[in-house]
């Protein structure tokens, strides 16, 4: 198994601002000290040394990548993977995680995915995306990267836009910036609530038919079933929503673009996906 990360071409920095780039804990810093799972050059030095080019930092991952959800062999649709991240494409009508029902989630098929690859890790889902919805769904494959990814998500550096066929004609642009909290009266739902957390959803117009209109919703908060409860408190529920609309065959959300600064390089990553087929505005 393929237990540790390997860094080089890092100069100029001490190894304690190296791992601070990362945004970790200083409770995560002391115990790799503690633990002596970092090397550089094969030797434990210091935190307060400052690396050099040549320098190879070797962090062991054993004691940060114990997982209790048992893989599962299953059909995975890979977009993106690296030494760092995998980006998947989740279905609709699967659960991210597992809900304590026996029900396979996508995080039983991504810990089976990581295993057939040789690699012991966790399945640290950047964000989570309701059952029914669809779209790209971003998994970490270490600590460092997802405290990376956490980062960008808390300051709002990673942007995320969705598709979405509403119910009715939308007839401009607009935007829906009211707070959601938890319904107390319908479980596991939400609700528009003064008392509830902020919550920002903007949405454009990109095809209007007479009895559904396709939307490019973006969000800046994330609160959960957040585009869900902003778009059904409009009169325009997504299509299929059971909870906040009408059933229908499924969800007609979709998670198609991602960008955010990769934890290793800094590199802006830019992915998108196509238009479902079945996300038509003809009813």
């Amino acid at each position: 198994m393929n237990s540790h990360l390997v860094f080089q071409g890092i100069d100029g920095i001490s190894v304690q601002t190296f791992l601070e780039s990362f945004h970790i804990s200083k409770k995560l810093i002391y115990q790799l000290q503690q633990t002596k799972a970092l090397t550089v050059n094969g030797e434990f030095v210091g935190f307060e040394n400052t690396l050099k080019p040549k320098d190879k930092i070797r962090i062991r991952l054993d004691d940060f990548e114990k997982g209790s959800l048992p893989p599962v062999e299953g059909e995975l649709e890979v977009i993106y993977e690296d030494e760092d991240l995998l980006l998947v494409n989740k279905p609709s009508g699967i659960l991210v995680h597992p809900d304590g029902n026996g029900q396979t989630s996508l995080d039983n098929l991504v810990v089976g995915h990581f295993l057939k690859e040789g690699l012991e890790r966790k399945a640290r889902h950047a964000y989570r995306l309701d059952r029914d919805a669809s779209g790209l769904l971003l998994y970490p494959k270490h600590f460092l990267a997802a405290a990376h990814i956490n980062h960008q998500i808390e300051t709002v550096k990673m942007r995320k836009r969705y598709w979405a066929v509403v119910e009715g004609k939308v007839e401009k642009d607009g935007f829906v910036d009211l707070r959601i909290g938890r319904d107390r009266h319908r479980g596991n739902r939400f609700r528009v609530s003064s008392t509830g957390k902020e919550a920002l959803t903007s949405y454009r117009v990109l095809e209007a038919g007479r009895e559904r209109t396709l939307l490019e919703v973006e969000i800046a908060h994330g609160r959960r079933h957040q585009i869900r409860v902003h778009l059904s408190h409009i009169g325009h529920p997504i299509v299929g929503d059971a909870y906040y609309g009408r059933k229908g065959p499924r969800l007609m959300l979709h998670a198609f673009y991602l960008c955010f600064l990769h934890p290793r390089t800094g590199e802006a990553m830019e992915f998108s996906l196509p238009l479902p087929k079945e996300f038509s505005t003809r009813g």
